[in-house]
C-alpha cells in the first residue's frame, strides 16, 4: 500500500488523489479492466437487487487489489441488506483505512453501530465524521452530510453520565 507524500494517508495506487488531503497520487494507475468489470457487474447487481451477487464481485474485485475504497464501501452495503451486520461493519472498517478522511465512512460506520445496538461506539464514528466534513475532499454535498450527521447524533441524545447517588 502507498501512502500519501503530503499527510501519510493509505492511498490505493487506482486513486489520483489523495481522498485525504488532495494531494496528486505519483503512484497512481488506472484499475485493470478486469477489476473495473468486477466492478461494474457488482454495482449492476446492487442496483438489481441482487445483493449477495454483489458481494462476491466486490470480494473478487479486493481479491486483485485491496485497496479499492469502492469495492469494500458496496460491499459493506450489499452486506447490509442482507442483515449481516457485523461483517458490513468489517468491510466499511477497511473502506476507513484507505479513505480515513472520508464524512460518509464515519456516518455509515456510526450507522451500522447504531443499527447493532452499540450507541456509544456509534455516537464516536457520528462525532469523528462531523470533524471530517469541512475536509473531506472528495465530499460533494458539505451541508447534507453535516445535516445527517447531526440529526443522528440528535437522535441518539446526550451521552448518559453516572453522576453519583441521590436520596
Amino acid at each position: 500500500m502507498n501512502r500519501c507524500a503530503s499527510c501519510g494517508a493509505n492511498l490505493s495506487a487506482s486513486e489520483r488523489v489523495c481522498s485525504y488531503c488532495g494531494a496528486q497520487n505519483p503512484a497512481y494507475r488506472p484499475p485493470v479492466d478486469e477489476v473495473n468489470a468486477l466492478l461494474e457487474q457488482g454495482l449492476k447487481a446492487f442496483q438489481q437487487e441482487q445483493y449477495a451477487l454483489a458481494i462476491d464481485c466486490y470480494r473478487q474485485a479486493i481479491e486483485h487489489d485491496p485497496n479499492i475504497f469502492d469495492a469494500y464501501f458496496y460491499l459493506a452495503e450489499s452486506l447490509h441488506l442482507l442483515g449481516r451486520e457485523q461483517e458490513a461493519l468489517e468491510a466499511m472498517k477497511m473502506a476507513q483505512t484507505i479513505r480515513p478522511g472520508s464524512a460518509a465512512v464515519y456516518y455509515n460506520l456510526g450507522m451500522l453501530c447504531r443499527r447493532m445496538g452499540r450507541d456509544r461506539e456509534a455516537r464516536k464514528y457520528l462525532q469523528a465524521g462531523l470533524k471530517r466534513v469541512n475536509t473531506d475532499v472528495m465530499l460533494q454535498d458539505r451541508q447534507k452530510m453535516k445535516q445527517m450527521l447531526e440529526e443522528e447524533l440528535d437522535r441518539l441524545g446526550k451521552p448518559r453520565s453516572f453522576r453519583g447517588w441521590t436520596r
